[in-house]
């Protein structure tokens, strides 16, 4: 495969809990990518998907219009889970994922806000979610945050246990992302996922949170941009 061609990679963007694709726009400035709302979130028509299962299959649907192993999956927290069970799709080269961990539960306190409280779920999310060097993320990511989708979306990410088991059987290059101050899916659990892939690697945004995409878009590009350049290796 020449440079050239993994030039011409797609990287299509799956957004996590409580977000749609908009998620995705301050990452967009810098890189060039094509974000998508999982069904029920922004624009995307439809019911709200209740498994993370479901939702890889609604992805896989979306990528059968494009060529062989000419996608590269972009998944963050929640986003990264379903990237992960969408990977043995034909169209999908490699995968980066984001704020991601093989088990991602949540504490059933929160799991219990998110359907009677919405609004304060999606507060307590993004005061753990965004690093204090990011305070300006907080407040970008509250304008587009969809409370009336957490329920359902932790709900999925509680439910998921089979992400030891996709991850070590994806044989595709997968670059794992963390902030070494994500206190919602820890460095430590980032690196072990990547560990478990065949082809996994591991980078860590010192003094970050779990909202990269929107508290460091440029460096985050940049280690995508490096992975997608590399995979021509």
């Amino acid at each position: 495969m020449s440079t050239r061609e993994s030039a011409q990679k797609t990287v299509i963007a799956l957004h996590g809990a409580g977000m749609n694709a908009n998620a995705w726009n301050m990452l967009a400035k810098e890189m060039p990518c094509t974000a998508l709302s999982l069904p029920g979130h922004g624009m995307t028509t439809g019911p709200l998907l209740p498994s993370v299962k479901g939702m890889s299959d609604w992805v896989r649907a979306q990528l059968e219009g494009y060529p062989p192993q000419s996608v590269v999956l972009l998944g963050h927290s929640m986003g990264a889970l379903v990237a992960l069970e969408a990977a043995g799709a034909p169209a999908v080269c490699a995968l980066v994922l984001m704020g991601a961990a093989a088990a991602m539960p949540v504490h059933p306190d929160l799991l219990k806000q998110a359907v009677e409280t919405p609004p304060a779920a999606a507060e307590l999310i993004l005061k753990w979610g965004v690093s204090r060097n990011s305070p300006e993320a907080a407040e970008i990511l509250k304008k587009q945050m969809q409370p009336e989708t957490l329920a359902n979306d932790l709900s999925a990410c509680n439910d998921y246990v089979a992400g030891e088991e996709a991850s070590k059987a994806c044989c595709k290059p997968a670059l794992v992302i963390s902030g070494s101050d994500d206190k919602m899916a820890k460095a430590a659990a980032a690196q072990a996922l990547a560990e478990m892939m065949p082809k996994g690697r591991f980078c860590a945004l010192d003094g970050h949170g779990h909202m990269l995409m929107v508290e460091d878009p440029v460096k985050t590009a940049c280690e995508i941009k490096g992975f997608v350049a590399g995979l021509a290796d």
